[in-house]
């Protein structure tokens, strides 16, 4: 039982390649909001599209490096993720500027984006990018 556990631990079967996925996919969203915080607080000025497109830039290579190491443990395309992840990111920034032309400013419309593209982000990952072919 336990050397079935770790086997599928290991190979990343089922429920814990989903929980390594939310691992990993936490850990670059912690590093998209970390970047988004420390832009947005001290530097007030900036615009939240370009806080949006430096934060979502860093938290990219967390991101593909970690589903490609620790996720999937497939070595998935890095320009087809680079084109997710792009498209991806001006989906967000779509969302960020209409949110904060027709509706609020500040955090919110960034975070609600960033939780959208996440989202998004996860089941083309899964289901394309880093399918077992």
């Amino acid at each position: 039982m336990i050397k079935v556990w770790f086997a599928q631990l290991r190979t990343g079967s089922g429920i814990f390649e989903l929980m390594r996925f939310v691992f990993i996919g936490g850990l670059a969203t912690l590093v998209d909001l970390t970047v988004t915080l420390v832009l947005f607080f001290f530097f007030p000025r900036i615009h939240e599209n370009l806080v949006t497109t430096c934060a979502f830039g860093i938290a990219f290579f967390v991101s593909y490096f970690g589903h490609r190491y620790v996720t999937f443990k497939q070595h998935g395309s890095v320009v087809r993720f680079f084109l997710l992840s792009a498209s991806m990111l001006l989906l967000r920034n779509i969302l960020v500027f209409l949110m904060v032309t027709f509706w609020m400013r500040g955090l919110v419309p960034i975070i609600v984006a960033m939780v959208l593209v996440t989202a998004i982000t996860y089941l083309v990952s899964k289901y394309q990018i880093f399918a077992d072919k």
